[in-house]
């Protein structure tokens, strides 16, 4: 009976971290969902998906090509897209699917070694749109 007073002393506590880890969800492969137009859907319920999502390159080693997040099926938050080099090719926010803030914009997939030019080449590729919404 002991043991069952010490259990039930965590009861709230794991009720707690239940709760929150519902919350969470796993990342999503991008390419198990079906796309209409420009909203991501669902393939067993045919609603528009909400969720962490990835797209990997497809030559068989797990690399990250693409990374963000749905929202009822459109792009939402930060977008992280990279070249086959593992070098980021575009990274910024979205908003219902556009682009707003502050976006980098590498065209380049090859390091230039100088952590100077890096930068000013960063710089240089940044692209400027109409501030994101707030919330």
């Amino acid at each position: 009976m002991k043991i069952f007073g010490r259990l039930l002393r965590f009861a709230p506590l794991l009720l707690v971290f239940t709760v929150s880890c519902r919350h969470l969800r796993a990342t999503r492969d991008l390419d198990t969902l079906i796309r209409a137009d420009t909203v991501y859907l669902d393939p067993n319920t045919h609603e528009p998906y909400s969720g962490p999502v990835k797209r990997y390159f497809h030559d068989g080693k797990k690399r990250v090509q693409i990374e963000g997040t749905l929202k009822d099926g459109m792009w939402e938050g930060e977008m992280t897209v990279y070249h086959e080099s593992g070098r980021i090719r575009y990274q910024g926010q979205l908003s219902r699917g556009a682009p707003c803030g502050t976006w980098l914009d590498n065209r380049d997939d090859e390091s230039s070694g100088s952590v100077l030019e890096e930068l000013q080449r960063d710089i240089a590729s940044m692209g400027i749109y109409p501030p994101c919404p707030d919330g």
